[in-house]
């Protein structure tokens, strides 16, 4: 082992652990040969000994010299770019030098190569760093390219990506593996942007409710009560995929002796199958949620725990009886209120991946998915048997396919199911290496990659015949209910007058943009446009800046950042294209300073509107928070 070879491996094993023990497992290349061409020991060409063909056709050096410099002048300010393909390694040092370049995601088709370059060249400082990450593509899927697109930075640049191949010789050879590298990237950016959200309205409703729920969710039981306390030795998960009536009967049999996690709309499906859950989740702030508590009676919901997101509807938490405990969803103003004790549940996107999560916190180290179909029936149906809005009630023209339960053939899904899917992959494997095991014991629909397929009887048969234990909940003193109420009160306050400032400072800065704005539009007009004021500009520019400061510190992005992102998430998206521009004449860059300024016109205006939205919600729920913390004497 070489000592470079030493370093990158430590540096790896921190980051990749699996991709560091196949490198460690090499010991000598075989099918490829290294080749220094001249004096120069960057000059290092490598050779295919099955084929005779080399990765470089002439100089190794000066391809990539030629290559780097057509590349920067049209890449220079791309923060994150995607390579496919390791090469020899110096156009990655080369890319390096360049600081706007924040990180390089390389995809190497051959471990063997990695192993070459990884013996040759130190790249254990930015491996470190996480400025370069490297991955097998073989072994590369969508949970790997779901993490990196969820970074919310590198989402705002997804409309940048691109996949490119540093020479031709990974195109001629790889070029099957490169389009599978690229598809699950595709898919990946459409998914991460999809979730960040783009309804305004559903944001701010969400904040509405929660405020609104806090003094219900205070004097409730502690969620962390319910960690590693789990009931029994298997959780089932039950959904109301199309699959579900056939599962029924078989969960009737075990469900003294397992744990049931059902999600909401599948809790008046169980009535009537004289099936008692253990845990119900909710997590959807409609007030519609509300039918599938009225459709269930009183009776039976007090027989279980409601494991209700804080930020629902009134009119569901109105409609259930039993024993309810709030949660938080792990978003940034929820985060911002500093009450662990309430939080967190519910980063995935349904009820069922809420119900996932419960059981890993819970403890469970196998979870059973049953009803997770995420994808339409044969006969076309939606969801199960007796489901409170119909058999069908989704309807789509969507032409969209995945790969079906058992592997064979495909089935019909939705951009939603398939974001669904996607948490449950993600989720399935982190666990996965925490030694939890996931069965989709469904039989129809999708293929949830990472979750093992078994049919519900053999689970069936191989549960123990043992009783499950009793939940036991704990709850806040009275001097800590006070303590926490007071503590959210204030927050709340903060919220709006932090709010009120930030908004002035914005609505200045629009007034400046719009000025410059009308002055650009007057002389394009009049075709003066040699009377530019450019310094002017530019004092502008560094006060738009300012504002883009101030948004970024943590203090607005706790309180303010969920809504921000749901009104500018488009145009920043927009922004960075212009961003990422390389002017290279004193025009262009005039040109991109121009572009630059008239974007952030609509910009501001969108920011200083979603604050003031975000106040006006705030202002509205906190009258039941005040009523509270009155009541109670904490405040005159």
């Amino acid at each position: 082992m070489t000592e470079i070879f030493e370093k990158n491996l430590n540096a790896l094993i921190t980051k990749d652990p699996i991709l560091s023990s196949k490198l460690f497992a090499l010991t000598t290349n075989k099918r490829f040969e290294i080749v220094q061409q001249g004096e120069d020991r960057a000059n290092i060409n490598i050779i295919d000994k099955k084929t005779f063909e080399p990765m470089y056709k002439t100089s190794p050096l000066k391809e990539i010299e030629k290559t780097f410099e057509d590349f920067e002048k049209h890449y220079k300010r791309y923060p994150y770019l995607f390579q496919f393909g390791i090469g020899n390694g110096i156009f990655l040092k080369f890319l390096m030098q360049n600081p706007l370049h924040k990180a390089v995601f390389v995809y190497e088709p051959e471990i063997e190569i990695l192993w070459i370059v990884f013996n040759l060249i130190d790249f254990s400082k930015e491996i470190e760093e996480s400025k370069i990450l490297f991955f097998y593509s073989k072994d590369y899927s969508y949970v790997e390219a779901w993490r990196i697109f969820n970074v919310l930075d590198v989402k705002l640049y997804s409309r940048t990506y691109f996949l490119y191949a540093e020479n031709n010789f990974y195109e001629r050879n790889y070029s099957d593996e490169m389009i599978r590298v690229n598809k699950i990237n595709t898919r990946a950016i459409k998914e991460a942007v999809t979730g960040l959200g783009n309804d305004t309205i559903d944001t701010l409703m969400g904040i509405e409710h929660h405020i609104q729920n806090l003094p219900l969710m205070l004097k409730g039981a502690k969620f962390t009560s319910l960690k590693n306390q789990k009931l029994s030795d298997i959780a089932i998960i039950v959904s109301t995929g199309p699959s579900l009536a056939k599962q029924l009967p078989l969960l009737k049999e075990i469900q003294d002796y397992v744990t049931i996690i059902s999600v909401d709309a599948s809790m008046p499906i169980l009535e009537k199958w004289g099936i008692i859950p253990d845990f119900v989740t909710s997590l959807e702030r409609v007030e519609a949620t509300a039918e599938f508590f009225k459709k269930t009676s009183p009776e039976f919901q007090k027989k279980f725990i409601t494991i209700h997101a804080s930020l629902q509807h009134k009119a569901v938490l109105e409609n259930s009886y039993g024993e309810k405990m709030l949660v938080m969803r792990p978003f940034r103003y929820t985060r911002y209120y500093e009450l662990p004790d309430y939080g967190y549940l519910g980063r995935g996107m349904s009820a069922a991946n809420q119900a996932y999560e419960l059981a890993y916190h819970m403890g469970y180290k196998k979870i059973v998915l049953i009803g997770q179909d995420l994808a339409f029936g044969k006969d076309g149906k939606s969801h199960s048997d007796g489901h409170v809005f119909g058999e069908d009630e989704v309807k789509t023209k969507e032409e969209l396919y995945t790969i079906a339960y058992g592997g064979e053939g495909l089935v019909r899904t939705t951009k939603i199911w398939n974001m669904f899917r996607g948490f449950f992959e993600q989720d399935i494997a982190e666990t996965k290496q925490e030694g939890i095991e996931t069965i989709n014991a469904t039989e129809g629909g999708a293929r949830i990659e990472g979750a093992i397929e078994k049919p519900f009887r053999e689970i069936v048969k191989e549960i123990k015949k043992a009783k499950k234990k009793k939940i036991k909940l704990e709850y806040p003193s009275e001097k800590e209910i006070n303590e926490n109420l007071i503590k959210a009160y204030e927050k709340t306050k903060n919220i709006i007058e932090y709010g009120e400032k930030s908004q002035k400072k914005v609505e200045e800065v629009f007034l400046e943009v719009a000025e410059v704005f009308d002055e650009l539009v007057k002389l394009k007009d009049e075709n003066k446009l040699e009377e530019i004021d450019f310094e002017k500009l530019r004092k502008v520019s560094d006060r738009i800046d300012e504002i883009k400061d101030m948004i970024e510190k943590e203090e607005f992005s706790l309180m303010f950042g969920e809504v921000v992102q749901s009104y500018l998430i488009q145009k920043e998206m927009v922004l960075a294209l212009i961003a990422v521009q390389n002017p290279q004449t004193e025009i262009e860059k005039k040109a991109k300073l121009i572009d630059w300024i008239m974007n952030h016109r609509d910009w501001l205006f969108n920011l200083a509107g979603s604050i003031n939205a975000e106040i006006l919600v705030v202002k509205r729920a906190m009258k039941n928070l005040e009523e509270e913390v009155r009541k109670r004497g904490l405040i005159k």
